[in-house]
């Protein structure tokens, strides 16, 4: 009897402990502030974050597209004065990258926060009660955490892709070629900071980027997703996977397509599984970037080995990688996972117009082409291979990084 009532003593003690997270969520989740009622909680800066994004999404929803169509108008009309020995056109190419820039930050807008690849970082699988209980009111802190680390991070990776070549051009044009290739290394490794950071956020066993996250499920605006049907677990807000409407089977071919109302959710037993040879693969396509500039630095743009080592990385990776990517069939980890894979072996072809195979292969006919080009009206204002000629020497027009 005295175990018994020590154990019921204890449960009740759980059982206070847990009303009182949830008592504490709720007020986090309310004002946004601490006990204390001065220094603001992370959940109430999240909040707080998250409401300024939703006020920028619908103004972009509905201003959007005017602006970024204005924008590609003007960059025509804008006077931009470069040097005359300067083909590439650093200011010219600064007014692209704001336009690019402006174009990005509305993707980045545009997309749900329910449609991140991420994934809360921990489950609620104790078995005490209260610490179970204590799992679950964290779960959507960390969750959110996860959605605002992942949002600034990918902005910033693909800011960083949308100025790296203006970063390049600026030190060519104010120090020598050596230091110009170590400004890009510095680069590389920000962008490889980056990238873990991004992996941290994910449940996969490997970098997925954002292109492939594009290409597999393309942003869309509220007036899109409004058409779709709401999933059950999407609009009971619970934590059971989401019972979606019956798949279509083409009576000839069999094919599956997924039902327009189906919401996958992205889950880490979906995932392909780590392993030892894929975690190689996934080191050697990340370090590949390092190797290649590093041995540009000794040898030189023109070095034939630094040009076989690279595309030797990243033929190697893949090979380890592929093979071991086995996700769930038919679920959101597997579509994301093999658009990456595909996004990896197009980047192989960028090989091709690196130096120095471009000059042995590819210079020549480009020089051809630019001098057909350059004699067919309207099409020859906008020197098209001209501007291709000017910026394959620089690093990061073929890094595919």
């Amino acid at each position: 009897p005295a175990a018994r009532t020590c154990a019921d003593r204890a449960l009740v003690r759980a059982h206070a402990c847990s009303e009182q997270l949830q008592r504490a969520a709720a007020a986090g989740h309310g004002g946004g502030t601490s006990a204390l009622g001065a220094l603001p909680t992370a959940a109430g800066i999240g909040t707080i974050f998250e409401s300024a994004l939703t006020v920028q999404r619908s103004f972009m929803e509905v201003y959007g597209e005017s602006l970024e169509q204005m924008l590609n108008l003007l960059v025509y009309m804008v006077p931009v004065d470069d040097d005359e020995g300067d083909t590439a056109g650093f200011y010219s190419q600064s007014v692209f990258a704001i336009t690019d820039l402006f174009g990005l930050y509305r993707t980045v807008l545009l997309r749900s926060p329910e449609a991140l690849p991420v994934v809360a970082p921990a489950d609620a699988s104790s078995s005490s009660s209260w610490a179970a209980a204590a799992v679950a009111v964290r779960q959507p802190h960390g969750l959110q955490r996860a959605r605002i680390t992942y949002t600034v991070s990918a902005f910033t990776l693909r800011a960083l892709r949308s100025v790296q070549v203006l970063i390049e051009m600026r030190a060519q044009r104010t120090h020598g070629l050596q230091h110009t290739l170590q400004v890009c290394l510095r680069v590389e490794v920000v962008k490889l900071a980056l990238k873990m950071v991004l992996r941290k956020c994910m449940p996969f066993s490997f970098y997925v980027d954002e292109d492939a996250l594009e290409e597999a499920e393309p942003p869309k605006t509220s007036r899109q997703r409004s058409l779709m049907l709401p999933s059950p677990e999407e609009a009971a807000g619970a934590q059971a996977p989401a019972i979606s409407a019956p798949a279509y089977v083409g009576a000839r071919s069999g094919k599956i397509l997924p039902a327009m109302g189906a919401t996958r959710l992205l889950k880490r037993i979906d995932c392909t599984a780590a392993s030892f040879g894929g975690a190689v693969g996934e080191l050697l396509f990340h370090c590949r970037p390092l190797v290649h500039l590093m041995l540009l630095l000794r040898r030189g743009r023109k070095s034939w080995v630094a040009w076989f080592t690279a595309l030797a990385l990243d033929y190697a990776s893949l090979k380890m990688l592929a093979p071991r990517s086995r996700p769930r069939p038919n679920s959101r980890a597997a579509s994301l996972e093999v658009a990456e894979m595909r996004r990896r072996r197009n980047l192989l072809w960028w090989a091709l117009v690196r130096s120095p195979m471009f000059e042995l292969l590819l210079r020549r006919p480009c020089e051809v082409l630019d001098g057909i080009l350059s004699r067919i009206p309207i099409i020859n204002v906008f020197r098209i291979m001209e501007l291709v000629l000017a910026l394959q020497p620089f690093y990061f027009t073929t890094c595919a990084s």
